[in-house]
């Protein structure tokens, strides 16, 4: 805990104690006998010729009393006093002043004064401040004894008591000044109130009034002596007695705290007088018995005139009038309902006023919760009140209401309204019979584009809209009786006289575009579809509707040639420009940014409106929290996306950059903000993601393995579930590998040459096989398709793998086979024939005649010999081919 300086604590209690000092009112003022006697007992006590009660300021010692001496107040610095004070609840004694370094060189000590002996109590206060001393001093040095010192001590007490007893003084002095000052203030409130006072004393009926309570009823209060409850029963109005009788009773019984209320009381020239009745029982007995009630009245005669004068001009006025109150927690009533709501609801005034519910049980199921709503916002912003709704008479038919009203707030957050109902069923039913009419003309107007005209099926115009002076330069009463083919482009007559004549069949017909002469003598191209409305009584003819799409027309082949450019200006460049004051009003808006929303506002007039009144509901909260991170970071630009709505009914999704600019003071001024239109983007955003969609569900729920890869860094950038099980690897150990790692460095120079051919070939290639390693080491033969691909804006490729290890190595199996088979061929072409031509040699030498025994003998030994080769050979041959089979 840090422990405040020890000067903070010194001057806490020194304030505190002059303070206290102040209190007294001491300071300055005469002698007086009660502080001489003790000073003069004290001299006495103590042997000495002189003693003091001092009171200690920062700057003096004032001498309350000086027994001894002449001099009232002396010097704070060096004196005796001031050292007493500092050691509270001590004596402070200095037997010889000459031998103290404190005292000893004062002017007090070595001048005439001579000041030698000191002894001093300090006069402590219940708060516990020392605000001076009771002390004798001497003109040699001695000492005091235990006696005299308890003595000096009691002295010091009767001090301090003289000091409590003027306090207490002071403060009932203080006291009384501010009762009556209080008396005086109301007294003088409750004579400028006009306001009547009483009081009665139950237990002896004494009854206490004032001048004004008896001016109110026409008497003096001489002449309503002597006063009893008994004589002012007198002067209640009969029919009003027992209702206030009722209340005085509750307060008197405990049941209520006070009463109030509007009571009659008879004057004394006999007419009725008004008053407003407050009391309450003040003062009670011990044994809990009412003894004191008091209250007041006021006279209210003249508002309650005024209240029946506007009763009766209420009551006149056709509809309700009537005040409409809403509770906090929702509850609602009716009150001073004039008698017009029989007529407007069907019920009286009374009853609606016991239960407005008869009322709300009667609105219209479709108008109900926007009723509600307008109370709700009415109430929220103390606006005026007004709305139209559907009502179901008693009688089952249901009638038009139209209510204003003008919202007060009540101190308790209660909410009133004073308000005017009426039925406006018969304007309301003329008003839907204009409305009608106002719809088929509506309707004719907006199945037009610009230009909106109505011809039989001759090209005859019996009606143009007032827009032919903007787009084609004519005034619309020129065309009247005028036929459309004298200003079609001859080349283009015929094609439009045969779609009219078409519509003799067909309700509707597009009319290919066609050249209109325009006022300027140049020619226009129209767009124009026609509506056969023959049969329409309040139309009778052909309705085209018309658009000059000359500059689409003119300009289209550029537009499709520069669309990348324009694109990319688009969106580069800042659409709408505005500024706003720091409450969110326009200072500044373009002319782009009129154009789109100027149609929010009256006139056009955007200036000086808020600009929440642009944005969607939805998105004020966001726009203001943007707002304030500009505040909070001047000069940074704040990016937001903001809901706008457009005059053709359609939300405008648009990209704003907010940035907060100061003032000369370093203080925020404005809010500058640059927007463009982003609703086709958006759109297109959304495509592209549901396209990418589509694309990683295919991807992914692909039974081979595919990755991604980008063809820069050679990095995965993607990879499938049938890669991940494949090959071993997790997603996460791809997405920090090459597809190189993935190959044996036997393969590398291959795949490099692979990589420069598919960059060759172009989109789609085959690159044959390849080689693969897996996690566990295994290598893999596989068929490899590649494909390009634009992946989060990366250059990449897919892959397609295929694994042909199985095929490869059943096609090696059959190759080795038939290299076994090649070589027993040979084996039958070469090893067999040697033996075998041996063996027919020899048996041929057999058949000569002349062959001897002996010769015979060894034919054959040759010919067994080469049967044996023979047999060997053809068992090795067995045995390759049984090799294979295995």
């Amino acid at each position: 805990m840090n422990k405040k300086p020890k000067y903070m604590m010194e001057n806490k209690f020194k304030n505190k104690r002059l303070k206290d000092l102040h209190s007294l009112k001491l300071l300055d003022t005469t002698p007086e006998k009660e502080y001489d006697t003790i000073t003069s007992l004290a001299a006495f006590i103590c042997d000495t010729p002189i003693s003091l009660v001092s009171l200690v300021t920062d700057t003096r010692q004032f001498l309350k009393s000086h027994h001894g001496i002449d001099i009232t107040e002396t010097n704070v610095e060096n004196s005796f006093c001031d050292y007493t004070i500092k050691v509270p609840q001590k004596f402070f004694i200095v037997e010889d002043a000459r031998k103290d370094n404190r005292f000893k060189d004062t002017s007090l000590v070595i001048g005439n004064s001579s000041f030698i002996f000191y002894a001093g109590i300090p006069l402590i206060t219940k708060e516990g401040n020392a605000l001076g001393t009771l002390c004798v001093i001497d003109h040699k040095p001695r000492k005091l004894d235990e006696k005299q010192l308890e003595a000096l001590t009691s002295l010091a007490n009767q001090v301090v008591q003289l000091f409590e007893l003027r306090k207490n003084r002071l403060e009932i002095k203080e006291m009384a000044n501010n009762f009556a000052d209080e008396s005086q203030r109301l007294h003088t409130i409750i004579s400028a109130t006009r306001v009547g006072t009483w009081e009665w004393h139950i237990p002896s009926d004494k009854i206490n009034l004032n001048e004004r309570w008896a001016e109110m009823l026409g008497y003096t209060l001489e002449e309503l002596k002597p006063l009893s409850s008994e004589s002012i029963q007198r002067l209640i109005f009969p029919k009003d007695f027992e209702t206030l009788t009722e209340k005085i009773m509750a307060c008197l019984e405990k049941k209520s705290d006070f009463y109030v209320g509007e009571h009659r009381f008879l004057h004394k020239k006999g007419h009725v007088v008004w008053i407003h009745d407050r009391g309450q029982v003040v003062s009670w007995t011990k044994d809990g018995k009412p003894l004191l009630m008091a209250g007041t009245h006021t006279d209210i005669t003249e508002l309650k005139n005024t209240e029946t004068q506007f009763s009766t001009i209420t009551n006149n006025i056709p509809g309700a009038v009537f005040r409409y109150q809403r509770y906090p927690e929702g509850k609602d009533e009716l009150r001073l309902v004039s008698n017009g709501a029989k007529s407007l609801w069907g019920f009286s005034a009374e009853e609606v006023m016991q239960n407005n519910n008869l009322i709300w049980e009667r609105y219209d199921d479709k108008d109900l919760k926007a009723h509600l709503q307008t109370i709700k916002n009415s109430a929220e912003d103390l606006s005026f009140w007004k709305h139209e709704w559907r009502y179901h008479y008693p009688d089952g038919i249901i009638r038009w209401h139209k209510g204003f009203g003008n919202p007060v707030r009540l101190k308790n957050d209660t909410t009133i309204w004073d308000s005017v109902i009426f039925d406006i069923t018969t304007q309301k039913e003329n008003e839907l019979k204009i409305e009608k009419s106002e719809k088929r003309f509506k309707g004719l107007v907006q199945n037009g584009s610009d230009l909106i005209t109505i011809l039989d099926f001759k090209g005859n115009y019996n009606y143009v809209s007032p827009t032919s002076r903007k787009i084609l330069g004519i005034p619309p009463e020129e065309f009247v009786e005028k036929n459309a083919l004298e200003f079609i482009h001859p080349d283009d007559k015929e094609t439009f006289y045969a779609s009219l004549l078409s519509l003799k069949n067909e309700k509707q017909v597009a009319i290919k575009p066609f050249r209109f002469k325009h006022g300027d003598g140049s020619w226009r191209w129209m767009e124009t579809f026609v509506t056969n409305l023959m049969e329409d009584s309040s139309v009778g003819g052909l309705v085209a509707n018309s658009k000059d799409i000359t500059e689409r027309k003119l300009t289209e082949d550029k537009l499709k040639k520069s669309e990348a450019y324009y694109r990319g200006l688009y969106e580069s460049q800042t659409n709408y420009v505005l500024r706003t004051d720091m409450d969110g009003n326009y200072t500044y808006v373009n002319k782009k940014f009129v154009e789109e929303f100027g149609w929010l506002y009256a006139d056009e007039k955007i200036l000086g409106n808020n600009c929440m009144g642009s944005i969607m509901d939805y998105h004020h909260q966001k726009t203001q929290e943007t707002v304030g991170q500009c505040v909070a970071e001047p000069g940074k630009v704040f990016k937001i996306e903001i809901d706008k709505p457009s005059s053709d009914g359609r939300i405008l999704t648009t990209l704003w950059d907010f940035v907060c600019v100061e003032d000369s003071d370093g203080k925020p001024s404005e809010i500058q903000c640059m927007g463009l239109d982003i609703t086709d983007r958006i759109k297109s955003e959304k495509a592209l993601k549901e396209s990418e969609h589509r694309y990683s569900d295919l991807f992914q729920l692909s039974s081979q393995p595919k990755f991604v890869y980008d063809m820069a860094t050679l990095k995965f950038l993607d990879v499938n579930q049938s890669a991940i099980e494949h090959y071993g690897y997790s997603y996460d150990e791809f997405m920090k590998m090459s597809i190189s790692e993935i190959r044996p460095e036997s393969e590398i120079p291959k795949f490099e040459a692979t990589l420069k051919r598919a960059q060759e070939k172009g989109k789609q290639t085959f690159l044959g096989e390849h080689i693969h390693r897996k996690k566990n080491g295994k290598e893999i033969v596989v068929e490899i398709r590649i494909n390009n691909l634009t992946y989060k804006g990366k250059e990449a490729k897919v892959v397609l793998v295929t694994d042909i290890t199985e095929r490869h190595n059943h096609m090696k199996a059959i190759e080795a086979q038939n290299e076994r088979f090649r070589k027993i061929a040979w084996t039958q072409s070469h090893e067999v024939r040697a033996p075998l031509a041996r063996i027919m040699g020899m048996v041929e030498l057999l058949k000569v005649d002349y062959t001897s025994t002996k010769e015979k003998e060894l034919l054959l030994k040759h010919i067994l010999f080469s049967a044996t080769e023979l047999d060997d050979i053809v068992r090795d041959i067995v045995d390759a081919t049984q090799q294979e089979e295995i």
